[in-house]
């Protein structure tokens, strides 16, 4: 899996730490729903620190599989971006 960490550049990590890096994305979404904005921005320092430490840097021009968002994301930014706001509200 190649990972572009905004930012740093792009990473390829193993299958074994796929899983890690999925699960810490959909714990990173929940936290953006559930308005737990230092939460989010744990989780986020955490997800990068293990990309960093567990993956390899990969060539720029290779198809990234998933991004994952600057380190210092406004994570009302974020909820806006994705739609998460209107979503609550029940608008789009």
């Amino acid at each position: 899996m190649i990972v572009l960490l905004s930012g740093k550049g792009k990473y390829e990590v193993s299958d074994s730490v796929k899983d890690e890096v999925l699960l810490a994305g959909e714990s990173l979404f929940r936290a953006l729903e559930e308005g737990k904005d230092e939460e989010f921005r744990e989780k986020l320092a955490q997800l990068h620190s293990l990309i960093l430490e567990k993956g390899v840097h990969a060539e720029m021009i290779r198809h990234a599989d998933l991004a994952v968002p600057p380190v210092d994301s406004d994570p009302g930014l974020l909820r806006r971006v994705l739609g998460i706001d209107q979503a609550k509200k029940g608008t789009y």
